[in-house]
């Protein structure tokens, strides 16, 4: 699932909040947009860097073949 997609469901689950009358489904309602917005940031930090964070490079090591001489 991509950010936007779970901030599109956040957002659909906000809007059937407000047209809920009991409030324990509205809450429901809330706590599950809450949660779909707390995995949108957890996937956009997965996916773009930090812009004051140093960026990790691996160097692989050069082998020597078989027609080293």
């Amino acid at each position: 699932m991509t950010p936007q997609f779970l901030r599109e469901e956040a957002a659909r689950f906000r809007g059937m909040a407000e047209m809920q009358e009991r409030e324990a489904s509205k809450a429901r309602l809330l706590k599950m947009a809450v949660d779909y917005e707390a995995q949108a940031k957890a996937a956009d930090e997965l996916t773009e860097p930090a812009l004051g964070e140093a960026t990790k490079v691996k160097v692989a090591k050069k082998v020597a073949g078989s027609d080293a001489a």
